[in-house]
């Protein structure tokens, strides 16, 4: 499911990619950028309260996260799955901290003021999907190198939805969301395998990923990070330049995909290609 939630308090702001439905519960990734010195921190099973509109509670556990100078990932499970009636849920994320360096070694802890931070991430949301715009004629840029930081608290300019699958034999591939910022974009990518073929997440050499626009615009594409359960993978790619103020649509593809293990009947479900089309409405 697409979300376009932020939330900002203080120096920091927390944002919601998406809402991956799965039949005995959900994937929320998170995203925190802050201006705030130091390493930030958080445990989501403690800072973080899930409820939809009717109230019902959720139950909350971290599958993942990764944490830097002033941003933090993660990837939350909530448990049960939402029913179909349900419209939005409703999230509060609290506790999150920072951690400076302090004289003599060691480190101090403080709590980052703003909180809690409140989103909404609708159930029943609008379309994101759009026809893929034709590409520009010939081939489309090879992948760049990452700038770091690829995230900034005060680059950040907003969210694209997205939200969209595709699902092949033993596999489905994810566009989470496009984050924009001053100057680039970062785009997530999740893929989902079944046991013993295993997702692993896109570096360089490894995948290949396209994204041009309606206007004629092709972008570079650059793996910035990833992170991997059984089964599970994800990637955070930067696309550059910013995107034009003036598209209205971009075109992503995907292929060739790491994964190993053995594939089901020698084939490579996630060779691809995976076209998607996304709408940008008016976004500038």
């Amino acid at each position: 499911m697409p979300s376009e939630a932020v939330a900002r308090g203080g120096e920091t702001l927390v944002m919601a990619l998406c809402a991956e439905l799965h039949r005995d519960g959900a994937v929320l990734p998170l995203l925190v950028l802050s201006d705030a010195p130091g390493v930030l921190g958080w445990e989501p099973a403690g800072g973080l309260a899930v409820e939809d509109e009717s109230g019902r509670a959720y139950e909350v556990r971290a599958l993942d996260r990764q944490a830097g100078l002033g941003a933090l990932q993660a990837a939350v499970w909530i448990a049960p799955a939402p029913p179909p009636e349900a419209r939005e849920l409703r999230l509060a994320v609290s506790g999150l901290t920072r951690a400076s360096a302090a004289r003599g070694g060691g480190g101090v802890e403080r709590e980052l003021s703003g909180g809690p931070w409140e989103l909404r991430v609708p159930l029943v949301p609008e379309r994101t999907a759009v026809p893929p715009p034709p590409p520009p004629a010939g081939r489309l840029p090879a992948p760049a190198p990452a700038r770091v930081p690829a995230r900034a608290y005060a680059a950040f300019r907003g969210v694209v939805p997205i939200g969209q699958a595709r699902l092949v034999d033993d596999a489905a591939v994810c566009l989470w969301a496009l984050e924009r910022y001053e100057d680039r974009g970062v785009l997530t990518v999740a893929a989902l395998t079944e046991e013993p073929l295993q997702a692993a997440p896109i570096t360089e050499g490894h995948g290949r990923v396209e994204v041009w626009d309606d206007r004629g615009g092709a972008y570079d594409v650059a793996p910035i990070h990833g992170a991997s359960r059984p089964g599970w993978a994800e990637s955070g790619l930067q696309v550059s330049p910013a995107l034009d103020p003036a598209a209205r649509a971009l075109g992503v593809r995907l292929s060739d995909l790491p994964a190993s293990g053995p594939r089901p009947g020698g084939a490579d479900p996630l060779a691809g290609p995976f076209t998607f089309g996304v709408a940008l409405g008016t976004a500038g």
